[in-house]
């Protein structure tokens, strides 16, 4: 169903009749392909022993014929008909190469209450570009981070850009990869939070501590960044008052959403200690086993079917 409402909001676009749309299969075994075809979208055949999350998109520039190249993935969808085209409109500023919005969890019961998309006020569209060379030497992690971070669920690019700058091979973080090569090259990005995705995986404390230590292999091998120091108790306080005041679940779902909170929360504070000790002096060899030995395949996003 997932697939479904993806391709439900794309064709809902504003521009579709300017749009090719064009699916990356690794070898589903479940209905996409059928789905998929019954939307007459153009289907590009993956073997899944090659999938990675740069090579592959790369395969999809491959194929596709447009000026801009729009990036989602199968479990998300699109907030509104015109994200599409405010998107575009982005780049009648010939100097923005690529643009990237906002991914956010949709007021569903099935989700974490925790996350569901809450704006109070929406900043404006924000260019990202580094106007001086020593920055990079002189900025904090912090501030590079908030730089770099980019999301391939909501992102579109001119393809000339990913022509001249494809994605590296790499099964996580080809978005933060790329973003950060492209303004090392003294390129001009956007950020617009006015535009959104929705998506959403459930988490249980196996693929929490999995995909957390993965994103931080991949930062710390192709950017150097380190996991950032993090308490877990007031976080997961915080969570229990939010949840307890929440007057759109039952009080049995606030006792099951307490529990899941908990456990995701210590996963990721366990997988960023154990990942930052195995780092203390700057090895990536050392890194290296502890991400060979606990993603022995790359870890997937699964929905929630337990508390509906």
């Amino acid at each position: 169903m997932t697939l479904k409402r993806c391709l439900d909001s794309i064709q809902q676009q504003s521009i579709i009749d300017d749009m090719e749309i064009i699916i990356l299969d690794s070898g589903s075994t479940d209905d996409s392909l059928k789905i998929a075809r019954s939307y007459g979208v153009k289907v590009i055949s993956i073997d899944p022993l090659t999938f990675d999350h740069g090579l592959t998109r790369n395969v999809g520039v491959q194929h596709a014929s447009g000026e801009l190249i729009y990036f989602t993935v199968q479990d998300a969808f699109l907030s509104s008909t015109d994200m599409l085209q405010k998107m575009s409109d982005h780049f009648n500023d010939a100097e923005i190469m690529a643009v990237v919005g906002h991914q956010a969890v949709p007021h569903e019961l099935d989700k974490n209450p925790m996350l569901w998309y809450k704006p109070i006020s929406l900043p404006s569209p924000k260019k990202k570009f580094v106007q001086e060379d020593n920055w990079w030497r002189t900025s904090t992690q912090k501030e590079q981070k908030e730089l770099v971070a980019w999301d391939n669920v909501v992102s579109i690019y001119k393809r000339s850009a990913l022509i001249a700058l494809p994605f590296v091979q790499t099964k996580f973080a080809e978005d933060w990869i790329w973003s950060f090569t492209a303004l090392k090259k003294g390129w001009k990005l956007m950020y617009d939070p006015s535009i959104v995705a929705y998506h959403y995986h459930h988490l249980n404390y196996r693929y929490a501590y999995a995909t957390t230590i993965a994103v931080n292999y991949h930062l710390f091998k192709h950017l150097h960044f380190t996991p950032d120091k993090q308490s877990l108790l007031i976080p997961v306080l915080k969570d229990v008052w939010h949840l307890l005041r929440n007057n759109k679940i039952t009080f049995a779902k606030k006792i099951y959403w307490i529990a899941y909170n908990i456990e995701a929360k210590l996963a990721q504070w366990n997988a960023n200690r154990h990942f930052s000790k195995k780092i203390k002096n700057g090895e990536l060899s050392k890194a290296e086993i502890i991400y060979n030995k606990v993603c022995t395949s790359i870890p997937m996003g699964k929905q929630n079917t337990k508390s509906t």
